[in-house]
């Protein structure tokens, strides 16, 4: 198992962090404009007391070596299971992918940090485990990289985006 935390400042506070991360439509295009998937289809959000859960699929593009592409094939996709818990204000998700479902097990925990008046961290502890004889460090590998890599292309889009749509006094 890979187990790595990823900690990337972004220009809001947490408050608005979280407003727009639950934004179906923001995330939306996030997921596709900022991070350049094929699909992402955010289904609503589902509250409790004291929780919000929300699922979506997506079908990223990804960047792996010849040998992990032919062991996923050519259209891997995940559901993405998630539930924010008010109280700690932690987004704890796993991803169900629609190959080799019981085999590779990825997800994680996000939380945000305040920085100053304006500012936060957003925090993203993360794990991927491959149960796959021989090439499951091969596949982890490939998946760590590719999650470093879209999580700090969404900080840098995210970044753009509250530049281009600075918050007003009445937010």
């Amino acid at each position: 198992m890979t187990e790595f935390t990823l900690r990337h400042p972004l220009d809001c506070t947490p408050k608005r962090h979280w407003e727009l991360f639950f934004d179906p439509e923001w995330t939306r295009t996030l997921i596709i404009e900022g991070l350049g998937f094929f699909t992402c289809d955010v289904h609503p959000v589902r509250q409790e007391t004291g929780k919000r859960h929300r699922d979506m699929e997506v079908t990223p593009k990804l960047d792996v070596p010849a040998a992990v592409a032919k062991i996923i094939g050519p259209k891997l996709g995940y559901t993405e299971r998630a539930t924010f818990d008010e109280a700690t204000e932690a987004w704890t998700y796993r991803h169900i992918l629609n190959v080799l479902t019981e085999k590779v097990l990825m997800g994680g925990v996000v939380t945000i940090e305040p920085v100053g008046d304006d500012r936060c961290v957003r925090v993203a502890k993360m794990s991927v485990e491959v149960k796959i004889f021989g090439v499951g460090g091969l596949v982890e590998k490939a998946a760590e990289k590719n999650m470093r890599d879209g999580w700090d292309r969404s900080a840098q889009w995210i970044n753009r985006w509250l530049a281009d749509h600075p918050e007003t006094p009445s937010e």
